[in-house]
């Protein structure tokens, strides 16, 4: 499991994609992000998500977004990164 938190933006969203990206090459795997502790997603942030979830299906991997903060929820439904 990866653990988020904080503010997920263009100043941070380096360390998520370090985070995030040695696992996406991994086919058939499941990757979990907990992002129970994030307080702002931003654009750049939500964009990186957006790039794993898409990376992971396309080698056969789930990306799944866990325990999403009120802060994070809206965003993340809206592009259809959060399965409520």
């Amino acid at each position: 499991m990866i653990h988020l938190s904080g503010e997920i933006d263009a100043s941070t969203v380096d360390l998520l994609a370090r985070a995030i990206e040695p696992r996406l090459d991994i086919s058939n795997a499941t990757i979990v992000v907990d992002l129970s502790e994030v307080t702002f997603p931003g654009t750049a942030g939500l964009r990186a998500l957006a790039r794993a979830e898409q990376h992971a299906s396309r080698i056969g991997s789930k990306l799944y977004l866990v325990s999403a903060t009120k802060a994070a929820q809206r965003p993340l439904a809206m592009l259809n990164l959060l399965r409520v």
